[in-house]
């Protein structure tokens, strides 16, 4: 069972109508089943590990406010499911007898933010065990995130929620745009980015950087959709969890868009490893390093492998040397004269180019192929007619280029008019016919309608 699935939305549908029957004090035990429901069909093989770690965790809690060396103990002890998910990357093979929830990186990451708000005081840590397993395995969210903190979705999830007509809606139009990122979008992207990894070397040039710009778009409304989705679903129980992206391709530098990209994981970065590192209140070379040491973090969270140590660095570097080189850059644009419109349009240019050229390490299969991949962005060999599509056909490439003009033109709407309040606004007529007319355009435009099966969230995976 996944987000995709109609098991998945059945269990959703079972739940909600359980949840708003149920007194409003026990709702969230409506909750906690429908969790435990979702874990024992999609992964029943990790529950004993998760129970491992909402146990530890939730009896540690109450003791690492006494030192420093309690609470790094209590981290190690309540995520040793996470540091052996390690170790089978290191030696690259399954350790036997060992079996890891779904959600590894995920809940691993809630219970150090938990921990560390429990020493710093910031929460108090929470009484109810069944209440904290709901917190840990709340299954909107759980594969894929957003990050949640403690202090902002334990409460919703306590709190029983009226029915209320306008999280519903919401919640509907939150599930119909990720279907629409996920098999308009994300999935027929992901057959062009596909077919360049797989075939390394075969496309070159201008071809190899279409290849590579499409995996950057199959990441990105791959990842919303399954934001989106978790999203809705929260919501139709009064449930808001918090948004994970801010128009990151609007950004003008790349520290900019590690500020609007997977916005949870940078904030828990943030406030967990850089602020405790000094940030940059210890000098710029101190901050440099911070920085440094934060993504390589990062990369080792993604998996362990070369390729995701590059990503990590080169992502580091960008920012180092983007903010060595900001008051040079900022006289050249004054030299030059360059209006502040055009200069904005370039460094957002600018920017994208960098980030797709580093999704290549992130994507790339292992060394060699990143080497391939690289080299083929700066060859231009003549290709063969029947490679010349990136595995899709005319047709394909038009539907692609529709749904995601339509897609950016949204987006950039969205930037000056909240949509969701807009939408609310509208007569019923208008919601449900934008309902009917998204159900049939998934149907027959969506990806599995062109024989291919539609493909596994990639975040999913981490």
């Amino acid at each position: 069972m996944n987000y995709l699935t109609l098991g998945y939305y059945v269990l959703v549908a079972f739940a909600f109508l359980f949840y708003y029957l149920f007194p409003k004090k026990q709702r969230w035990i409506v909750l906690l089943i429908a969790s435990i429901a979702f874990y024992a069909i999609a992964d029943a093989s990790g529950l004993w590990a998760l129970l491992w770690m909402i146990v530890s965790s939730f009896l540690l809690a109450t003791q690492v406010r006494r030192s420093r060396w309690l609470l790094g103990s209590s981290i190690a002890v309540s995520v040793i499911p996470f540091w052996l998910h390690l170790l089978e990357q290191i030696v690259s093979k399954s350790l036997p007898g060992i079996f890891l929830p779904m959600g590894l990186s995920y809940i691993s990451l809630q219970i150090i933010a938990y921990l560390c708000d429990c020493a710093k005081g910031r929460i108090e840590p929470d009484h109810n065990l069944f209440q904290y397993a709901l917190f840990l395995s709340f299954f909107p969210q759980v594969v894929q995130g957003p990050i949640p903190r403690y202090g902002t979705l334990a409460p919703q999830l306590k709190e029983g929620h009226t029915l209320e007509e306008d999280n519903v809606i919401a919640g509907f139009l939150k599930i119909l745009c990720g279907l629409y990122l996920k098999y308009l979008l994300a999935d027929r992207a992901a057959v062009a980015a596909n077919t360049f990894y797989q075939e390394a070397g075969v496309y070159t040039g201008i071809a190899a950087w279409i290849g590579a710009s499409m995996y950057l778009i199959q990441l990105y409304c791959d990842f919303f959709a399954c934001v989106l989705l978790s999203q809705g679903v929260a919501r139709l129980f009064g449930i808001h969890l918090d948004p994970n992206f801010d128009h990151p391709f609007t950004s003008q530098s790349i520290a900019e868009v590690w500020r609007r990209w997977h916005m949870s994981l940078g904030a828990f970065f943030r406030d967990y490893l850089y602020l405790p590192l000094g940030g940059s209140r210890k000098g710029i070379v101190r901050k440099y390093i911070n920085i440094t040491i934060v993504f390589v973090a990062s990369a080792l969270w993604h998996g362990v492998s070369l390729t995701y140590l590059a990503w990590g660095l080169l992502t580091a570097l960008y920012q180092v040397f983007g903010g060595c080189t900001r008051s040079f850059r900022d006289r050249l644009y004054e030299q030059l004269q360059i209006p502040p419109g055009l200069k904005k349009r370039l460094r957002q240019t600018f920017t994208a180019i960098l980030f797709m050229l580093s999704s290549v390490l992130f994507r790339s299969y292992g060394f060699h192929s990143l080497l391939t991949n690289v080299s083929s962005l700066v060859q231009f060999h003549a290709l063969p007619q029947e490679t010349g599509l990136l595995g899709m056909s005319i047709l394909e490439w038009i539907l692609f280029l529709v749904f995601f003009a339509c897609f950016v033109t949204v987006q950039h709407w969205n930037q000056s008019h909240q949509a969701e309040q807009v939408f609310l606004q509208k007569d019923w007529s208008v919601r449900y016919g934008f309902y009917v007319a998204m159900i049939i355009l998934l149907l027959v435009f969506g990806t599995y309608g062109f024989g291919y099966d539609a493909q596994a969230f990639i975040y999913g995976a981490f």
